[in-house]
């Protein structure tokens, strides 16, 4: 009994660490390459504006926008590609959490005939909402 358990505990590892390895060295590698390359400097450009918002550097974009299309475990693979404080992964996260895998959500809500306009609309407002919540947080205490 004991050995099944075990072993059942042990697949259901491995088959957990391949869904998290199929995700998160793929999209480091690649903000990694971007990083060496004329793409992140051009993406950190254009972005910088809108995390300056939220008091964040331009290439806190890459892992929001990373966000948006994939899931969580694809943000943490861009977290750790780019060079954040505490504080910015803090308020990466936070708004990654309210609007994240928009694309495949969207794709599920438009099966169960719901808006997916509307739903994505929400949630990235409220990310932006949260995001400005909480840098005002960051401003008050001072936590950059």
């Amino acid at each position: 009994m004991f050995a099944g358990t075990l072993k059942s505990g042990f697949l259901s590892g491995l088959k957990c660490s391949w869904f998290l390895i199929k995700i998160i060295i793929p999209v480091y590698f690649l903000i990694t390459v971007f990083k060496h390359t004329p793409v992140m400097d051009w993406l950190m450009r254009i972005f910088e504006p809108t995390m300056a918002v939220f008091h964040l550097p331009g290439e806190a974009a890459v892992p929001i926008i990373t966000g948006f299309f994939l899931d969580e475990y694809g943000v943490i693979a861009a977290i750790k590609a780019v060079e954040l404080t505490g504080f910015s992964v803090t308020m990466v996260a936070i708004m990654s959490l309210v609007a994240h895998s928009l694309v495949v959500e969207g794709a599920i809500l438009k099966k169960m005939d719901m808006s997916v306009t509307f739903f994505t609309v929400t949630r990235l407002t409220s990310a932006v909402v949260v995001g400005l919540i909480f840098s005002g947080i960051g401003v008050i205490f001072q936590l950059w």
